[in-house]
């Protein structure tokens, strides 16, 4: 399904990546399993918006991303990719990995201005997610948040945005999922094994982020303040509303008592 509110994004995508061609040889796996020669054929051939899912995922799957020529190639790629995820479309193995070989930490390889979109795009994304205005693309807010983390952008701007949206019931909703089923009850640590094996540092921004008083209390007031409101929950929601709200007064409560 088209993401209207995405779609400005991603033509603006396309105009920025415009520049970049793509011929053979491409920087990939040529053992002729990871990707055919008839593949490879199709991916340099058919118009850059008519690529099918399938064959962006069999090419993100093959390239050698430890090669820059590899990430100079995908450039190319770019804008269909991030038309099939606003389309609800997974690449590469799952939500989690669907960005991470475009390695944008990279910066000597893709421009300010391209980065600069990219977190523009990362942020748009993350909100639509929040506000569940297309729920092809609610699966799990930890998901794109592990996405955008793998593929080197900053994830401080969607941590931030985060209780920006706090007043929207499934932006609870996935915050009351993160925090009960994504964090180790002993110490409270975020520890995701994808950061832990390429970013270690973003488990660690996570849990700091998570344990700020000014994160925890803008949830727990605006938990009250729904459950307080005449608005009809699904019981599903109600009840895990009500247990971030439980959670929540724990947490203070244990800060208050340290």
């Amino acid at each position: 399904m088209k993401n209207e509110k995405l779609t400005p994004y991603i033509e603006e995508a396309y105009t920025i990546f415009a520049p970049y061609g793509i011929t053979p040889p491409l920087t990939v796996c040529d053992c002729g399993n990871c990707i055919t020669g008839e593949e490879i054929k199709l991916l340099v051939n058919t118009p850059l918006r008519e690529l099918s899912r399938d064959l962006i995922d069999t090419y993100i799957s093959a390239i050698f991303e430890s090669e820059d020529k590899a990430i100079m190639e995908l450039r190319y790629f770019l804008p269909r990719m991030l038309e099939l995820l606003s389309e609800g479309e997974i690449l590469y193995i799952d939500e989690g990995f669907s960005l991470s070989k475009c390695h944008f930490e990279r910066t000597h390889i893709w421009k300010e201005e391209e980065i600069a979109f990219m977190e523009r795009f990362a942020k748009a994304f993350f909100d639509e997610v929040l506000q569940v205005e297309s729920p092809d693309l609610c699966d799990s807010v930890e998901d794109w948040l592990v996405c955008f983390g793998l593929s080197g952008l900053p994830i401080a701007p969607l941590l931030n945005s985060w209780p920006q949206q706090a007043d929207k019931v499934m932006a609870l909703y996935y915050f009351e999922e993160f925090l009960t089923h994504s964090f180790r009850s002993v110490g409270i640590a975020f520890k995701h094994s994808y950061f832990k094996d390429k970013h270690p540092e973003l488990n660690e921004q996570i849990t700091t982020w998570l344990m700020s008083p000014h994160t925890q209390q803008t949830f727990l007031q605006a938990t009250e303040n729904l459950l307080l409101s005449d608005i009809e929950l699904e019981e599903e929601v109600l009840l895990s509303l009500e247990n971030l709200y439980n959670q929540l007064m724990y947490l203070k409560k244990e800060g208050i008592e340290e």
